[in-house]
């Protein structure tokens, strides 16, 4: 868990949230003021084909960043991601700006050819970035699994020695008595039996931690309660401690988890009250975008460094140390196998949080969440949906061009491109925005989901077309209607929508 646990730092957390939006920002304006920038600078048909390439890269890596903004993932790997590919835009940048420096070169009015090498570059630098962040997080996420791997065995280990080892001896001491002294008889028996229960807790624990987990989805709320249930009935809990659920702070969420994690908090709140002599706890949850938290609070002594980098960093001391207990071992590594993390925060009480990521469906629930394959089926049907708009524009109005000018070129080839990515980012945000509705179950049928299609088709000719197109072209010196709402550009967007819709629930798309 070493690089998953923790408090982020502010940088992960910005970019974990912003980051798709400034990646997206960032192909936008090299594309349109790099690439698009050489088409107008020479007008020939020859230098269209040559931006073609530099083109879709550059709105390519601006539907990416759409997608890193409406998807699924983890706020730490759209931190990698956009991190890498602004850190690498701007190695480019100051690259570019020590040429620029050197040989008084004029970017600004540069050739068609000095504009597109600096588009490529930047273009080359933030897809460099990218791919470079994206390898860092699945390298993260592979060391993470060895060192969970690592310290699973290590435990294991460590547990059945100390354990069954103890347990065994004193089974061994009180046989001797029970050979040489009858009179202790009764205490050597309850002794022995002890010493056999022992072992077989310590078995099923070992085999808790030890088994593969089951691709399940568990109520929080409900782990919760069946832990404090447990530490309640365990006979060894010490009346005179409270262990209770906060139930003005319960949520009712499903997370990324099996039956195992109740042992977890088991484990937390035993370690609390037997190791750091708590009086009273207490275990609180709360309801993230794409995560749920439970915080089990106490009264008892601190935590120590050592046992704080056991949770929040996963580091497992190299030799037994009985200030650390087996317990804050066994709940770091279900936690880390869940995915999660553990944060500790001291002062008059000393509150461990538990952070678990929460089902795909719950988490498209509580925010604009698509998960990956939903994200893939959105591009596949926004592509379709463009290429039956873009037929029906070719065919009736000739307008495609127009939209080409909105980039700088009026040209068919630009406008066909610059078509199909409007086309792809607003279906995107189509399937994101009817996910975060609520109405996922009604919208799953065909003719419900062309039907929302239409509607939003109808909204982006109102809005899109009929206003922000008009304002754009102004603002970019072609003359243009204000609004313009077109009976042609309405029969496009109903097209277009319903094929958007229909086309992603065809393709197994979903809602939820």
């Amino acid at each position: 868990m070493a690089d998953s646990a923790g408090d982020p730092s502010t940088s992960v957390r910005f970019l974990g949230r912003y980051g798709g939006p400034l990646v997206a920002g960032l192909g936008f304006v090299i594309t349109r003021f790099f690439v698009a920038e050489a088409v107008v600078l020479s007008g020939g048909a020859l230098a269209v084909a040559a931006t073609i390439g530099s083109l879709v890269v550059g709105l390519g890596l601006t539907v990416t960043g759409v997608a890193l903004a409406v998807g699924a993932f983890s706020p730490v790997d759209v931190a990698d991601v956009s991190g890498g590919c602004l850190l690498g835009t701007g190695a480019m940048t100051a690259a570019l700006a020590v040429t620029v420096a050197a040989t008084g070169v004029d970017m600004v009015g540069a050739a068609v050819g000095t504009q597109l090498l600096v588009a490529n570059v930047l273009l080359a630098g933030a897809v460099g970035g990218m791919v470079n962040g994206y390898r860092k997080a699945f390298l993260r996420r592979r060391r993470a699994a060895i060192t969970r791997s690592a310290n699973r065995a290590r435990f294991i280990n460590r547990l059945l020695r100390h354990e069954v080892l103890n347990a065994a001896t004193i089974i061994d001491g009180h046989a001797d008595l029970l050979r040489d002294d009858g009179a202790n008889r009764e205490r050597s028996v309850g002794a022995i039996r002890r010493g056999a229960a022992r072992i077989e807790s310590t078995v099923n624990g070992v085999g808790t931690i030890a088994d593969d987990r089951a691709a399940d989805s568990l109520a929080l709320d409900g782990a919760v309660r069946d832990a404090v249930d447990a530490v309640r009935d365990g006979g060894d809990l010490d009346r005179s401690v409270s262990v209770e659920v906060a139930d003005a702070e319960t949520v009712d969420v499903d997370v990324d988890a099996d039956d195992r994690l109740s042992v977890a908090f088991e484990r937390l709140v035993e370690h609390a009250v037997d190791v750091r002599d708590a009086g009273a706890v207490r275990i609180e949850t709360t309801a993230e975008r794409h995560a749920a938290t439970a915080t089990v609070v106490d009264d008892g002594s601190p935590l120590s460094d050592r046992q704080r980098d056991v949770l929040e960093r996963g580091s497992f001391p190299e030799y037994d140390d009985p200030s650390n207990g087996f317990e804050l071992q066994a709940a770091s590594l279900l936690v880390g196998e869940y995915g999660g993390s553990i944060r500790v925060e001291q002062g008059d009480e000393t509150r461990v949080a538990v952070r678990l990521p929460r089902t795909t469906t719950d988490a498209a629930a509580a925010a604009v969440g698509v998960a990956y394959p939903g994200l893939r089926r959105a591009v596949a049907a926004g592509l379709g949906a463009g290429v039956a708009m873009g037929g029906l524009l070719w065919a009736t109005s000739g307008t495609l061009p127009v939209i080409g000018a909105l980039y700088g070129a009026e040209s068919a080839a630009i406008g066909w491109i610059t078509h199909l990515f409007h086309s792809v980012v607003f279906a995107l945000l189509f399937v994101a925005g009817a996910s975060r509705s609520g109405l996922g179950a009604r919208l799953g049928r065909p003719l419900a989901a062309s039907a929302a299609g239409l509607a939003w088709g109808t909204f982006l000719w109102l809005v899109a077309a009929g206003v922000l197109m008009p304002v754009w072209l102004r603002a970019v010196g072609v003359p243009a209607a204000l609004p313009n709402l077109p009976p042609t550009g309405l029969l496009g967007h109903a097209l277009w929508g319903v094929t958007l819709g229909l086309g992603y629930v065809l393709l197994g798309g979903r809602f939820d």
